[in-house]
């Protein structure tokens, strides 16, 4: 992760280095052009024409294509690396209007804090930034905003091939602008009189810093949850700021350090798990020990089942609409009534804190689900003991199998499952879903 991060702030002193050869629209079709040569090897993903367009316009070509001219037209490289994080809060409230995502508080706060940041920096036009220049940095974050936008429910596709191919959108409009704006006679000149470092710079910016950190990132969301992957992108501006002052001289007065504290401070206040580090912090005390017991659970246990998930879901950054997500819990007994399945939850002074369910099938097996456990309680026992509950009923009722489906980002639960007899049996995605969940199956005799 710190890797990535060191190679996308190095970015931008490449960018300030390259721009001293190739105008934007150049160096943004030279970008891509390299990082989209794997294309003629690497299948499409299963992305439609008219989407992968979309999401190439505004992610890749919009993004870099304004950033660009923004480093021309006077937003200093290390300060360019801070406003285009805003894309934070532009994809929040983008979320809030077209997706009907509603911002939490802490959200909120975080956004007024970043925002405050902005106004800060915008006190400090006149010195070595202009408000042209602003302005393409923040029009720069919402092309990205709206990307991330466009990328949620694209399903389980390959990064790497992704972003190969969504590298193929950039190159014909930038190439095009180039000829607008610089003429062909300037266009060819310039590409004739590249020095090396600039020429370097944008290998760097199309090999390096496109195909190999995106593919490394997107491996890296695939593998750990979304809530420990993105905070490290919070130190892309340390990166880029110390590069850029040392390179190229970049200065930061109090009024302007001022505010990208600020605004790193509230785009820290959105993405770092708060709730994740303050439930490990009350790990550490004496309660943690303490052994909980495993109780049936009614339909009057459901909204307390819903309050843990959306815990965990938080968590992992997940998106979380409960009637989406957990449509079972709102039809209770339906699921889990006696003799048709069961449910289990425990308990810490009142609040719901782990759970279990288990369903029978017409096949005659049974299915467990949503076996949740706050952060604090995993590891120390209390998971096999809601899955040994599940295995006491399937022996009660006679029931001789249980399967069960896991997101394939929770790794420790299936190192439990394993560890208790179970094996793998495949993997699933769901479709349309609003996490681009997919899931390893498991089952095991009871």
């Amino acid at each position: 992760m710190l890797l990535v991060v060191v190679i996308w702030g190095l970015a931008f002193v490449a960018t300030g280095l390259a721009l001293d050869s190739f105008s934007p629209p150049t160096l943004t079709a030279l970008r891509f052009a390299i990082a989209a040569l794997p294309a003629l090897v690497l299948p499409r993903p299963a992305v439609s024409w008219p989407r992968l367009i979309a999401i190439g316009s505004t992610l890749f070509a919009g993004q870099f294509l304004l950033q660009f001219f923004a480093i021309t037209d006077g937003v200093p490289p290390g300060l360019a690396s801070l406003l285009v994080q805003t894309q934070a809060l532009f994809t929040i409230m983008f979320a809030a209007m077209v997706l009907r995502e509603r911002p939490t508080a802490r959200q909120i706060a975080g956004v007024i804090t970043a925002f405050a940041g902005l106004v800060l920096i915008v006190l400090t036009v006149g010195q070595d930034l202009t408000p042209l220049g602003f302005g393409l940095a923040m029009g720069s974050a919402i092309s990205w905003g709206v990307g991330n936008i466009l990328l949620k429910g694209l399903g389980d596709v390959d990064m790497l091939h992704l972003v190969v191919w969504l590298s193929l959108v950039p190159p014909l409009p930038a190439l095009a602008l180039a000829l607008m704006v610089d003429g062909p006679a300037a266009l060819a000149y310039d590409l004739s009189i590249a020095s090396s470092s600039a020429v370097l710079s944008a290998l760097y910016l199309g090999v390096v810093a496109t195909l190999f950190a995106y593919a490394v990132w997107g491996r890296l969301l695939r593998r750990y949850p979304a809530a420990t992957v993105t905070p490290f992108a919070l130190l892309v501006p340390f990166v880029g700021g110390y590069s850029s002052a040392l390179v190229f001289g970049e200065q930061f007065g109090p009024l302007r350090l001022a505010g990208m504290a600020l605004v790193l401070l509230g785009i820290a206040v959105i993405v770092l798990p708060w709730d994740r580090l303050a439930v490990r912090g009350r790990a550490r005390g004496p309660e943690a020990g303490t052994a909980l017991a495993v109780e049936p659970a009614g339909r009057a246990d459901a909204p307390g089942v819903v309050e843990l998930i959306g815990r965990v879901y938080l968590e992992y950054g997940f998106v979380y609409v409960p009637e989406v997500e957990v449509p079972d819990l709102f039809r209770f007994e339906e699921h889990y009534a006696a003799p048709r399945g069961a449910f289990y939850v425990v308990r810490d002074g009142g609040v719901i804190v782990g759970s279990v369910g288990v369903e029978r099938l017409e096949d005659g097996s049974a299915e467990l689900h949503r076996l949740y456990l706050d952060a604090r309680l995993r590891g120390r026992g209390t998971g096999r003991a809601l899955v040994e509950t599940v295995l006491e009923w399937c022996r009660a009722q006679q029931i001789g199998r249980l399967i069960l489906w896991s997101d394939t980002r929770f790794d420790q639960a299936h190192r439990l499952y394993e560890r208790m007899g179970f094996r793998r049996t495949g993997e699933r995605i769901l479709p349309d879903d609003l996490n681009q969940t997919r899931e390893y199956g498991f089952e095991r005799p009871v």
